[in-house]
């Protein structure tokens, strides 16, 4: 007996299951497969539209239309402008719009109309003389109005109406009437200055008479305000031009007085005054004066300088064109010219040389002191140009004490002359606006006025059936495909290869279709009748992907399980047992689903004893393997239930069956109970070599399945593959182009293969 070793397998998950997206063409094989629900509920969704169309009143829609003329409200917007203090509401399309949907508009025209006594208005104008007038339905409860109202009281769905006061009926027929008059309403607007009032109701000649008294009231009422706005204007501006005229009075006053204080009467008003004059030239002196002192004290500086180094003085300007000096260098020029002369005739010490010399120190004394008369001359010029800057620099501080003082008061008449100025503006616009306001009263002309008039509508504004059953066949048709996408959704269900792969980690050794036969045909005798059909070749896979499985061994005993019950194991046990057994193998099929148990009647056999009456000793070995002779499969069935299935599994007789099975057969094939349902199942896979997990096609959820296979793990006993049973084709082909399953997909192009 061959135990198996957990293993670990790592599938990625390629199921629609655990993705977040679904593709175009998972999307087409969703619509495919829900077709009929699709198809059912959208037919239903716009007959239910069309019905709901067909049983609406017919509504009609007349317009009026209305111009805003704003340029005639110019006069006050600039009043408004000049003075902020004054409120002048405009006429702007908004506005507009708001004062079309006042409720005291809209009153006004009912009262004007009669409609307060509309029954289309007013629900209690058409009560009978004598009734009682009752509250109307609130909430939810409106949703039930299209059932009779003594019916849902009787069944107690609704609770009888209260009676109304003569008052309270009154009061409250005129909301109702108010609000349904509102409903039918709407007014537009655009970028253009038009204004469309547009109103619905049942009678088209109806819907034109409120629509243009609508407009008509509200063209009489902005001619009457805006007739009260410009007297109240006028009456405004009376006040606040006499109000101006007083200001401007003391503001000129107040000038005249100020300049007659301040001694500036006869002051200039444009260009510089005569205290700014004097502090310029004031200023431009004490420049000049301050350049010439510093001329002054540099050549005092110079001559220092020159006279401190021993150095001659000729070359100061003052010096250089004195004529006194000029006369004395040409006498000394001389006297040395003549020295000259003299001093290769005579001797030193001969009175002329000594007559020479004399003059030549007169001159040097004379040069001296008109040297000394230059420098005196200059420091005395510096000392008064000195003084000069002083008294400048004296008259600029008193001139420019003066200037302020001066511009200080300037500041202060020039401030007086603006106030004067602009109230005297002020007075003299408003009293043209006035006088044009005037002018303006005797013409006054509403803001709006009326372009077109409403005209009854020859047809029905309300959308008709062909429109509803158009909407309701699009709602109705994306309601029912997003009803199929939810289904679809959490639909856990196993589908696909891959699926099985991704979920259970489970290679899928065929997929079994379903059968369509008669009703005393079992699925047994179709393989054994149809070799070559389809069935037959996905029992073919099961068989070989077994053998293949371990070629160096292959597995003598294999055990068919599933989750729960109902999902073909047992179907899936007798077909492979027949097919190895008309493949020339000895075939022995034990039932030990020992609840439900069921080989025997797919065989089509009735039996004497089974394997419980073997384990129990009531009967031999030999009496409990049968045998077909038309097919050559043995097979050992339960007969009899047991109380316990736990000691007959585990029992030492079961043990020595197994071992005369593998030691007499070339393979044995154990239908065991479902694994999630109990643990029969269990105890059985452990007397096999291979365990094969059935999984139901579109019917075992993917947690049981999933349970399942873990149980199976965690005793160490690891499936050698999976099987999908009664599978549809046809719909497997779909799943296979939304799930990405090629294999699925090929099963209807590969049908010219078989013969069914």
């Amino acid at each position: 007996m061959a135990r198996f070793q957990t293993s670990s397998v790592a599938v990625a998950d390629r199921s629609p299951a655990g993705s977040d997206t679904v593709d175009l063409v998972g999307i087409f094989a969703i619509l495919r497969r829900r077709r009929w629900l699709v198809a059912l509920l959208t037919l239903v969704g716009t007959l239910a539209f069309t019905l709901f169309a067909l049983m609406l009143e017919p509504r009609y829609t007349a317009r009026a239309q209305l111009v805003v003329d704003p340029k005639q409200n110019d006069l006050l917007e600039e009043l408004q402008a000049m003075l902020p203090g004054l409120e002048v509401r405009g006429s702007a399309v908004p506005t507009t719009m708001r004062l079309l949907q006042s409720p005291a508009l809209h009153a006004r025209v009912m009262e004007d109309l009669g409609l307060f006594h509309d029954p289309e208005f007013n629900p209690y104008a058409d009560l009978p003389e004598g009734a009682v007038p009752r509250a109307p339905r609130e909430g939810w409860e409106r949703l039930l109005t299209f059932l009779p109202e003594s019916w849902l009281v009787r069944v107690g769905l609704l609770e009888e109406r209260r009676p109304l006061r003569e008052d309270e009926a009154a009061r409250l027929a005129r909301e109702i009437a108010l609000a349904r008059f509102r409903a039918g309403l709407e007014v537009l607007g655009d970028e253009s200055s038009v204004i469309t009032v547009a109103y619905t109701a049942k009678d088209p000649e109806k819907a034109a008479a409120i629509a243009n008294r609508i407009v008509e009231l509200f063209v009489d009422e902005q001619l009457k305000a805006k007739l009260l706005s410009t007297s109240r204007v006028s009456r405004w501006l009376e006040e606040r031009l006499a109000t101006l005229r007083e200001e401007v009075q003391r503001a000129e006053a107040a000038v005249e007085r100020y300049r007659a204080e301040n001694n500036l009467v006869t002051a200039q008003r444009e260009g510089p005054t005569l205290s700014d004059q004097e502090l310029a030239d004031l200023n431009k002196e004490l420049i000049l004066a301050k350049a010439e002192l510093a001329e002054k004290r540099s050549k005092l500086a110079l001559i220092r300088q020159l006279r401190a180094a021993g150095r001659g003085l000729d070359s100061v300007p003052e010096v250089a064109a004195s004529p006194v000096m000029i006369n004395l260098r040409q006498q000394e020029t001389e006297v040395l010219r003549r020295e000259a002369e003299l001093s290769t005739l005579y001797g030193e010490k001969h009175p002329r040389m000594q007559q020479l010399r004399r003059e030549k120190a007169e001159l040097a004394d004379k040069i001296e002191a008109e040297i000394n008369r230059i420098i005196k001359t200059i420091e005395n010029e510096a000392n008064s140009v000195a003084a000069r800057v002083a008294v400048l620099e004296r008259q600029l501080a008193a001139a420019k004490a003066r200037t302020t003082v001066n511009r200080e008061v300037e500041v202060k008449l020039r401030e007086l002359e603006r106030q004067a100025e602009t109230s005297r503006q002020l007075y003299e616009a408003l009293l043209e606006r006035y006088k044009e306001l005037q002018r303006r009263e005797q013409i006054a002309e509403p803001d709006v006025r009326i372009v077109s008039k409403a005209t009854p509508p020859a047809s029905p504004s309300s959308p008709g059936p062909r429109l509803f059953a158009a909407v309701g066949f699009g709602v109705s048709f994306l309601g029912a495909f997003f009803l199929a996408l939810l289904l679809e959704r959490f639909d856990r269900t196993f589908k696909t290869g891959r699926e099985v792969e991704a979920t259970l980690g489970l290679m899928v050794l065929a997929r079994v279709p379903l059968l369509k036969l008669p009703r005393r045909q079992s699925p047994a005798r179709y393989l054994l009748d149809k070799p070559l059909s389809l069935y037959a070749e996905s029992i073919r896979s099961v068989y070989t992907g077994l053998k293949l499985g371990s070629a160096d061994r292959p597995p003598r005993v294999v055990c068919v399980t599933s989750s729960l019950p109902e999902e073909g194991k047992t179907t899936l046990a007798v077909s492979l047992a027949l097919f190895a057994a008309r493949s020339g193998k000895r075939v022995l099929l034990v039932d030990l689903d020992l609840r439900h148990p069921s080989v025997h009647r797919e065989l089509g056999w009735q039996v004497r004893s089974g394997v419980v009456e073997y384990v129990l000793g009531e009967s031999e070995l030999e009496e409990v393997i049968h045998h077909d002779p038309e097919t050559g499969l043995h097979f050992v069935p339960v007969r009899a239930q047991t109380s316990n299935p736990t000691d007959v599994l585990e029992s030492r007789a079961l043990q020595e069956l197994f071992t005369f099975a593998r030691e007499r057969f070339d393979l044995v094939v154990v239908d065991t109970a479902p694994v999630a349902a109990v643990t029969d199942g269990k105890l059985a896979a452990l007397h096999a070599d291979r365990v094969v997990f059935t999984i139901r096609w579109a019917r075992t959820e993917q947690d049981a399945a999933e349970e399942a296979v873990c149980s199976l793990r965690e005793i160490g006993i690891e499936p050698a593959g999976a099987v999908l049973t009664l599978v549809d084709l046809k719909r497997l082909a779909s799943y296979g182009y939304a799930y990405g399953d090629s294999a699925a997909r090929y099963y209807t192009k590969a049908s010219k293969y078989y013969i069914d």
